[in-house]
C-alpha cells in the first residue's frame, strides 16, 4: 500500500533532519494542531482515548462528503512532543481516503528516525495514536 503524499513529504523532511531539528519540526507541528471544532469542545464522551499513550489523547474521526477522513484530537497543550506526533498523522492522513488510512504500515515512520529525538515509550504512544485512527477508518467504512 502506498504512503499519501502529504504524509510521504513529512516522512521525507524528518529522514533529512538532524536530532535537533528533529525536535524542532515536532514543537513546530505541535504548535500547528488544530483547536478541536466548537462543535466537538466538551464532548470528549464522543471521543475515542488512546490508553497506549501517557498523556490522555482522545481522538474523533469523521468522514467528509468527498469520501476522505478527517481526524481530530484533544490533547493538552502542556505535551507537545504527543501534540506533534499527532500532528504529523493529522497533516499527513486528513483528506486521506480509508483505505489509505487502513493500508499504511505500522512502521511507516521509521525513515524519519524519530528515536534520535523522542523516547521509545512516545513512540509506542506514536503507534497507538496511528492504530485508533485505523479502527476508526474501520469504523467509518463499516458502520
Amino acid at each position: 500500500m502506498s504512503i499519501p503524499a502529504q504524509l510521504q513529504e513529512i516522512i521525507d523532511d524528518f529522514a533529512l533532519a538532524s536530532r535537533q531539528e528533529k525536535v524542532e519540526m515536532l514543537i513546530q507541528y505541535s504548535e500547528s494542531l488544530p483547536p478541536l471544532p466548537e462543535w466537538l469542545q466538551g464532548e470528549r464522551a464522543k471521543m475515542e482515548p488512546v490508553p497506549e499513550c501517557m498523556t490522555p489523547v482522545f481522538l474523533f474521526a469523521e468522514k467528509l462528503p468527498s469520501g476522505g477522513l478527517v481526524f481530530h484530537f484533544d490533547i493538552p497543550p502542556q505535551s507537545p512532543t504527543v501534540r506533534g506526533l499527532a500532528a504529523i498523522l493529522a497533516n499527513g492522513l486528513n483528506g486521506a481516503q480509508p483505505e489509505d488510512v487502513i493500508g499504511l504500515p505500522a512502521d511507516f515512520y521509521a525513515p524519519m528516525n524519530l528515536q534520535e529525538a523522542i523516547s521509545y515509550q512516545r513512540l509506542n504512544g506514536f503507534q497507538g495514536v496511528l492504530s485508533h485512527m485505523k479502527q476508526a477508518a474501520v469504523r467509518l467504512v463499516n458502520p
